[in-house]
């Protein structure tokens, strides 16, 4: 007969570990976590044979999953799964400034020096400029070619 100790501690620790990938991503934690659960299952099946270890090796593979499943089901709803989590609904946000594409064909002054990127006044606002590669110096007129997002393309007039 096996020592219960070993199979109790072998499929507690897989259980852990598959756990444990929620905080530790890469799945080195989980796939070793799952080979220790199938390790309590072979275990049980080779040192204690028959019915029993047949029936330890799915007790072993069925308390993993349920692990598994509690955790990836309870822990978003925790303390913790709430404190890594990000609650706000950003289904209505935008990545660009509002606006943006309006100045394109508009002129303005470099703020800043552009090498290639910098600043610039466009239609009395202060805007994340970058140019085609070549640098201008700050005070020299400007005029937007493009925008693509938050990217305001400009080049000396």
């Amino acid at each position: 007969m096996m020592p219960m100790k070993t199979y109790v501690a072998l499929v507690f620790a897989g259980a852990i570990l598959m756990a444990l990938e929620i905080f530790v991503p890469g799945g080195v934690a989980g796939l070793i976590g799952a080979l220790m659960i199938l390790a309590a299952a072979f275990y049980a099946v080779t040192a204690v044979g028959g019915v029993l270890g047949v029936s330890l090796a799915v007790l072993a593979v069925l308390v993993g999953c349920a692990l598994l499943f509690l955790v990836v089901r309870l822990f978003p709803s925790s303390f913790f799964g709430r404190r890594l989590s990000l609650a706000a609904d950003l289904r209505e946000s935008h990545a660009a400034e509002e606006g943006l594409p309006a100045l394109v064909g508009a002129h303005g002054v470099a703020s800043t020096t552009l090498r290639p990127a910098g600043f610039a006044e466009i239609g009395g606002r202060r805007v994340d400029v970058v140019t085609r590669g070549e640098n201008i110096e700050s005070g020299a007129a400007v005029k937007v070619l493009e925008v693509e997002g938050n990217r305001v393309v400009v080049c000396k007039v």
